[in-house]
C-alpha cells in the first residue's frame, strides 16, 4: 500500500497546476487588465461627452427660456384687441390723444417693465405719432433687404435677428447693436398686416447662472458662437477657433466640447467642460497590480504544495479502506479534517461515503438473508396447510350430513382460503381474488355471532389489476381483533386509481388508537427495515408493510390515522394490469 503518493507524482501535479495557473489565470489576467484599461479610458471619454451634453442642455434650456419670454411678451401685447383697434384706426381727435397718453401708455409701460427685454412697435398707420420710445412708423425699419424679405413673406410670422442685421445701412440709420438680439412678430388685424412688434433682447439676458457656485457664465463670442466655459482652463482664441471649426462634439486636450445651433435663430452655443481622465498615479497603480499578483502567486505556490500532499493522503487512506473491506473508518483523515477549509469538507465527505458504503453492504447482506428466509417460510407454509385442507374437507362433509349447514359453509370457506394459499405458485394475484379471500374470511367470522358489516368500494375496472398476495385480509383480521365495543363492527375497503398507482383505504370503527400509538405505528411502518419473520400465529401488518417495501420500493408503506373514532390504514401500490 502507498503511504504517501511518491514525490515524482506530487511534483508532476505541482508542475501541471503551476502551468495551468500561468496559462489560464496570469496571462489572461494581464490581457484582460490591458483591455479593461483601454476600455475604461474609452468609456470615460463617452461619460465625459454625456456629462458635457447635460451641461449643454442646461445652457440651451436657459437660453430658450429667455427667448420664449421675449416671444410671449410680444404675443401678449398683440393679443390686446383694444390696442390693435386703436393702432389700426385713423388717429385724429383729442380723445385719441387722451387715450393714447393714458390707457395705451400705461399698458405699454407695464409690459415693458417685466424684464430687461424692451418692446417696440412699428406701424403702417402713419397717423399714430411716435411716442414713449415704443411706437414708430414702419418706415423707420423697413429699409433693410433682410427685414423686407421677412415682412413681405406669406408664411413667416416671426423672426430672430442678430444685432448686425442692418449693418448694411449707414450707422446713423441702424437700430441694431452688437450686444442686442431682435425678435420681430407681425401684427395683423384679420388678414391685414398693420406692422410688427420688436423685442430688443440684450445679450446679458442669455448669461447662464451656475446653480452650484451661484456665479454667472458670460459667454465669450467666437465666430458667431457663444462659448460657455464650465471648465477650469482658459482657452485662447486659437484653441477656440479649432473647436469652432471642429466636429459637433469631441475633446481637445483636457477639454470636452459640444456645439448646438438653435434653429431659425442667430444664436449658436459651444459648451466646454473638463475631461476626467485616468491620472498617472492611477495608471501606475494598475501596472503595479501584476507585480503584486506575482508576489502573491509565490506564496500561493508554496501553499498549494501542502494542499496536494493532503489530497494524496486522502487518496491513500481511501485505498487503505478499500483493501480492508471498509471494515474500519478512515481515522487517519482527522488531521486533514482539522484544516477547516474545502479539504476538510472533502475528508469528512470521504469518511461519510465509506461509512455509507459499509452500511449499504450490511443492508444488502440483510436483504439477501431476508429473501432466503422468505423462501424457506414459503416452503414451510405449504406443508401444514395441505394436511389441514384435507382434514377440514372431511369435517365439512360430516357437518353437512349432520345438518350444520352454516358451520359447513364456514369450514368450506376456510378450505378455499387454504386452497388459495397452497395451490398457486405465483407471487401475485388479481385484486378480485384478494376480495374473494376477504369474503371467505368474513364467512368464517359469521359463525361467531359478532355483528359486523363490510362495504367494498372498489371500481370494476380495478378488479383485474394484479397485486401481491394476502394484501387485504390481514387488515380485516386486525379489525376483528381490535374491534373493542363496536356494535356492529363497520369496515370499509376502498380502492382508487391515481395515475400509475392504486390507492387503498381500509377504515373501521373498532377500538380507537391514541395519538401516541398512531405516531409510533407511522414511524415504525416508514422507518423499520424489511423483516419477513412472523410470530408463528398470523401474518401481521408488519409483514404486509415489509412486503410492500420489498416488492415495490421504500416509498410504499402503510400510513395510519385515527379521527372521530375511525381508524384508517392507507397505502398505495403500482398498477400491474392482469396478464391475458
Amino acid at each position: 500500500m502507498k503511504t504517501r503518493g511518491g514525490n515524482m507524482n506530487q511534483n508532476r501535479l505541482f508542475i501541471k497546476f503551476s502551468s495551468a495557473f500561468l496559462g489560464f489565470i496570469l496571462l489572461p489576467f494581464m490581457l484582460i487588465l490591458i483591455f479593461l484599461l483601454l476600455r475604461a479610458n474609452r468609456l470615460q471619454v463617452q461619460y465625459n461627452l454625456s456629462q458635457n451634453e447635460i451641461l449643454e442642455n442646461q445652457t440651451v434650456s436657459a437660453v430658450l427660456q429667455q427667448m420664449k419670454l421675449a416671444e410671449n411678451m410680444c404675443k401678449t401685447v398683440i393679443q390686446n384687441q383694444n390696442l390693435l383697434d386703436f393702432l389700426d384706426k385713423q388717429y385724429e381727435t383729442t380723445p385719441d390723444l387722451l387715450y393714447y397718453r393714458t390707457t395705451i401708455r400705461d399698458f405699454v409701460k407695464v409690459t415693458n417693465g417685466v424684464s430687461d427685454i424692451k418692446l417696440r412697435i412699428y406701424l403702417e398707420n402713419t397717423t399714430i405719432p411716435m411716442g414713449f420710445g415704443i411706437f414708430y412708423p414702419i418706415s423707420y425699419i423697413d429699409r433693410t433687404a433682410f427685414f423686407n424679405n421677412f415682412y413681405q413673406s406669406v408664411n413667416q410670422e416671426d423672426i430672430w435677428l442678430s444685432g448686425s442685421f442692418d449693418e448694411e445701412l449707414p450707422s446713423i440709420q441702424r437700430i441694431g447693436s452688437k450686444d442686442t438680439y431682435h425678435y420681430f412678430h407681425k401684427i395683423q388685424v384679420g388678414t391685414r398686416l398693420i406692422g410688427v412688434i420688436e423685442a430688443l433682447v440684450p445679450e446679458q439676458v442669455f448669461f447662464v447662472k451656475d446653480s452650484l457656485s451661484e456665479g454667472i457664465f458670460e459667454p465669450a463670442m467666437q465666430s458667431g458662437y457663444h462659448i460657455f466655459n464650465y471648465s477650469s482652463s482658459y482657452l485662447d482664441s486659437e484653441r477656440l477657433s479649432e473647436i469652432v471649426e471642429g466636429p459637433r462634439s469631441g475633446n481637445s486636450g483636457h477639454i470636452i466640447y459640444s456645439k448646438y445651433d438653435i434653429d431659425n435663430t442667430p444664436f449658436h452655443t459651444i459648451t466646454l467642460s473638463d475631461s476626467t481622465q485616468l491620472t498617472g498615479i492611477s495608471i501606475a497603480l494598475m501596472l503595479l497590480l501584476p507585480l503584486l499578483f506575482i508576489v502573491m502567486m509565490s506564496g500561493f505556490f508554496a501553499y498549494n504544495r501542502r494542499v496536494i500532499q493532503d489530497i494524496h493522503y486522502c487518496l491513500d487512506r481511501m485505498e487503505y479502506a478499500v483493501e480492508h473491506n471498509f471494515e474500519s473508518s478512515v481515522a487517519g483523515m482527522d488531521a486533514v479534517a482539522g484544516r477547516k477549509d474545502e479539504l476538510s469538507v472533502l475528508a469528512v465527505r470521504i469518511n461519510y461515503l465509506l461509512t455509507q458504503i459499509r452500511t449499504l453492504l450490511d443492508q444488502k447482506i440483510q436483504e439477501e438473508t431476508a429473501a432466503k428466509q422468505a423462501e424457506l417460510l414459503a416452503l414451510q407454509h405449504q406443508i401444514n396447510p395441505h394436511f389441514l385442507y384435507n382434514t377440514m374437507e372431511i369435517f365439512s362433509s360430516r357437518m353437512e350430513l349432520a345438518g350444520l349447514y352454516k358451520e359447513s359453509a364456514a369450514v368450506s370457506a376456510f378450505c378455499r382460503m387454504l386452497r388459495y394459499n397452497i395451490n398457486s405458485k405465483e407471487l401475485m394475484a388479481t385484486l378480485n381474488g384478494e376480495i374473494k379471500m376477504v369474503r371467505d374470511y368474513l364467512a368464517l367470522q359469521s359463525i361467531r355471532s359478532i355483528p359486523f358489516q363490510v362495504d367494498f368500494q372498489i371500481p370494476d375496472e380495478l378488479l383485474e389489476e394484479r397485486c401481491i398476495r394476502f394484501l387485504l385480509e390481514p387488515f380485516i383480521e386486525n379489525s376483528f381483533k381490535y374491534r373493542g365495543d363496536a356494535n356492529p363492527l363497520s369496515i370499509t375497503i376502498s380502492a382508487l386509481k391515481q395515475g400509475d398507482d392504486i390507492c387503498f383505504l381500509i377504515e373501521n370503527n373498532g377500538e380507537p388508537l391514541s395519538p401516541q400509538r398512531v405516531s409510533e405505528l407511522n414511524y415504525r411502518f416508514e422507518s423499520a427495515p424489511v423483516k419477513l419473520e412472523t410470530d408463528g400465529e398470523r401474518i401481521g401488518l408488519n409483514n404486509i408493510n415489509s412486503r410492500l417495501k420489498l416488492f415495490y420500493d421504500d416509498k410504499h408503506f402503510i400510513r395510519v390515522s385515527c379521527e372521530g373514532g375511525i381508524t384508517s390504514f392507507r397505502f398505495h401500490i403500482e398498477r400491474r394490469p392482469a396478464l391475458h
